[in-house]
């Protein structure tokens, strides 16, 4: 399989890519160009969550952490205290980083679930759900987000199985077909289980009618594109 800056700079070069050709059709401005390449390489590494010693899950959890942290203090700070608020935000942090981090890599197996397309799936409408619910953009940029995930995802997982493929030797790794498989069937409660999540996820997504509709702007010049776009699919 391929290492994790391999899998960096692999995401990097599509997600670089993809992000300035929808930047050149107008369909995101600069700022939202740079938030699709960050959001694609983030997708790039998610399939290796599981991996109890990788850089990618330490560092996912501990993002997850603070960002939690954050969000419960300023939610709580008009109805606690000023001085409970760093106790606060620190028994969150550690209670992600270091309590739901032992109990993911407890019952998570590398190149289990997560080395899926069913996860690449739920990984992209969850990108799309918090992007729209959380951080309140609009469904056409949240379907984007959701969208640089599944394409930094899919990078990661080919690249997987390209360095499954012995090509010197003419032989197949034992690793091969790991990675794109469509679910796992060494653990069918697990599948199943994020099956009805992913399921959950496009119940509460956005109205995709913002994608259905951005076909009919794609004769527009760009810079009008753009603006249409931006108000696409709005409740």
């Amino acid at each position: 399989m391929a290492n994790f800056q391999g899998h960096l700079h692999g995401a990097a070069l599509v997600s670089g890519g993809a992000a300035l050709g929808a930047y050149s059709l107008g369909w995101v401005d600069q700022g939202q160009t740079q938030w699709l390449f960050f959001i694609g390489v983030v997708g790039g590494v998610l399939p290796d969550i599981d991996s109890d010693n990788s850089v990618p899950v330490r560092s996912f959890f501990t993002l997850v952490g603070v960002m939690l942290a954050f969000w419960m203090s300023f939610f709580f700070i008009d109805r606690l205290p000023g001085w409970t608020l760093l106790p606060l935000w620190a028994g969150v942090f550690l209670s992600v980083r270091y309590g739901i981090f032992e109990i993911f890599t407890r019952l998570t197996v590398h190149r289990g679930i997560w080395h899926s397309l069913l996860a690449l799936l739920f990984s992209a409408l969850a990108g799309v759900n918090l992007t729209y619910h959380f951080f309140h953009w609009k469904p056409w940029d949240a379907w984007l987000a959701g969208l640089f995930i599944a394409l930094g995802y899919l990078t990661h997982l080919l690249l997987d199985e390209l360095f499954s493929v012995d090509l010197l030797g003419r032989r197949l790794k034992q690793s091969f077909g790991s990675a794109m498989k469509p679910f796992s069937l060494a653990y069918p409660w697990t599948s199943l289980s994020m099956l009805a999540a992913t399921l959950v996820l496009l119940f509460f997504s956005p109205p995709i009618r913002a994608v259905v509709q951005a076909g009919e702007y794609y004769g527009l010049e760009p810079q009008s594109r753009a603006q249409e776009l931006r108000t696409m699919g709005n409740p």
